[in-house]
């Protein structure tokens, strides 16, 4: 049996996203020490955007052994929004207010910002030319968004 049909045999879920999201920002990370600038911020942006969804996931009352399918069909039906990190964190800013919880920090806004200014699905077809300063500073912010993950999804 291949990787793919292994990996394929259960359906993703909520808490398998959080699991990636972190091992995704462990990569990057790893990947920033070996000088690999533009792979890192492409991997750390894939946490950054698992981080979002799951935190919108939660909100709206998935459980972590919950299949992500249904939820992301609900919360982003158009194909196109589901890699948008700035779709995700309006959503989240929306589900929060819609159960009557408390507002996001407002350094989530200004991070989710500078996030989505430098991280796009589609970069990972470009050659890239991040800088070093580039790939500290945006797996910088995606920590901020790991480490404050429990909060914002409650």
């Amino acid at each position: 049996m291949g990787y793919r049909a292994i990996l394929e045999a259960n359906a993703e879920t909520v808490q398998d996203l959080e699991l990636s999201a972190w091992r995704r920002l462990g990569e990057a990370i790893a990947l920033c020490r070996e000088r690999k600038y533009h792979t890192a911020i492409y991997l750390a942006g894939l946490s950054a955007e698992m981080y979002l969804k799951t935190a919108c996931f939660t909100v709206d009352g998935a459980k972590p052994g919950d299949p992500i399918w249904p939820h992301l069909a609900k919360s982003a039906p158009n194909p196109k929004l589901r890699h948008n990190l700035w779709f995700w964190c309006q959503q989240l800013i929306v589900l929060r207010r819609h159960y009557g919880l408390a507002s996001v920090p407002s350094r989530f806004r200004r991070l989710i910002v500078e996030v989505y200014m430098d991280w796009f699905n589609e970069m990972r077809y470009r050659p890239g030319s991040a800088t070093e300063s580039d790939a500290d500073q945006f797996v910088i912010r995606v920590e901020w968004l790991a480490n404050n993950h429990a909060a914002l999804r409650r």
